[in-house]
């Protein structure tokens, strides 16, 4: 029989906390573009780089409109799972770059199949304070953390 701490699932929810950085950096970084020495001509590329960027990560990791946007977490006794907004799921590997604070953790997981490795970024108002706390001791005390899934 399998004890509650071998199943977990965290529900993903949109994040006003990471909505106002992403907003917060991007105009920083504007500004910081439109007072550098830069010529007008590439700093308006950059501007304009930086605000297709914001664009494109805003559906994806802070609204999580996007089809393909990760909208939860699962482990069990296969591994780590990734769910998608459009009802997939996927078997991940825990790659060891996750990072877990109090306040922001940052899961990364590599689906097989694709080059690079997804990033699931959790500040504390994205998920029920439960899920995100046993996330976090999962993530930090589990000795089988990065096990390759079945």
């Amino acid at each position: 029989m399998s004890s509650p701490t071998d199943y977990l699932m965290l529900s993903r929810r949109p994040s006003r906390f990471l909505g106002g950085l992403v907003l917060l950096v991007t105009i920083l970084a504007i500004a910081a573009l439109y007072r550098s020495a830069l010529p007008v001509l590439q700093a308006a590329l950059c501007m304009t780089a930086v605000l297709v960027y914001c664009w494109w990560i805003w559906p994806r990791q802070v609204s999580l409109r996007h089809a393909h946007s990760i909208t939860g977490l699962r482990f069990d006794s296969h591994g780590w799972h990734v769910l998608r907004r459009n009802g997939t799921e996927a078997g991940a590997n825990l790659q060891p770059d996750t990072f877990v604070s109090a306040f922001l953790t940052v899961v990364r997981l590599r689906e097989p199949g694709r080059w690079l490795p997804v990033s699931v970024i959790l500040p504390a108002d994205s998920a029920s304070e439960d899920a995100l706390r046993r996330l976090r001791l999962r993530l930090r005390f589990s000795r089988q953390r990065w096990a390759a899934t079945e």
